[in-house]
């Protein structure tokens, strides 16, 4: 039987777990893919990029049993974050997300996502995200953001200064296991605002 990875976590992220998918292949086109950080990642780290293949693989190979280990991970973690590299594939995929939410709610759970169509689709339908899911839509420069439902937002603050978010973003303390035990950053942006990042 085949297994995912699950990462421990990075200097950035601090001890939070995550599962993470191949970035660009699963991602939508958008001029971001020329300054990705997760791709430069893949292209120098073989065993990286192997790691989120073999995700990739199980995922469509033996589904259940990829959802059998993420769950697994997110009912022993506090905290969860789904792609540090890649997103959301598929509505199945979003559906089983929301549904692992659902069951494990003494986890809180991170996701950034530049599917805005698929996550608002979903809401249109009626459906609605559990409260310890935090869906963030991803902001780039060019890309139009789709946001009816007023999701949290993320956007970048470019090495040159410029920026798609709005002058009351709040900015990114670089730290994701800091902000989740303190209760700030993007664990508990409300829906309305926005948090800015710095290009790295």
């Amino acid at each position: 039987m085949a297994h995912i990875s699950i990462s421990g976590g990075n200097m950035k992220m601090g001890k939070i777990p995550s599962v993470s998918l191949p970035s660009i292949l699963t991602c939508r086109q958008c001029d971001c893919q020329k300054k990705c950080y997760a791709a430069k990642i893949e292209r120098l780290r073989p065993s990286v990029r192997k790691a989120y293949g073999t995700n990739l693989h199980v995922l469509k190979t033996e589904p259940d049993t990829y959802w059998r280990e993420v769950e697994a991970a997110v009912m022993m973690s506090r905290f969860f974050r789904f792609h540090v590299s890649g997103d959301i594939p598929d509505m199945s995929y979003l559906i089983r997300m929301v549904g692992v939410a659902a069951r494990q709610t003494h986890c809180q759970i991170l996701c950034f996502t530049k599917k805005f169509e698929l996550v608002n689709a979903f809401l249109d339908s009626g459906a609605a995200i559990p409260a310890n899911l935090h869906l963030i839509f991803s902001g780039w420069t060019g890309l139009k953001m789709q946001n009816p439902h007023n999701l949290p937002e993320a956007h970048v603050k470019f090495k040159d200064g410029t920026t798609t978010a709005r002058p009351d973003a709040i900015p990114c303390s670089g730290n994701c296991a800091n902000c989740a035990i303190t209760d700030g950053g993007c664990w508990s942006l409300q829906n309305g605002q926005q948090i800015v990042f710095k290009e790295h």
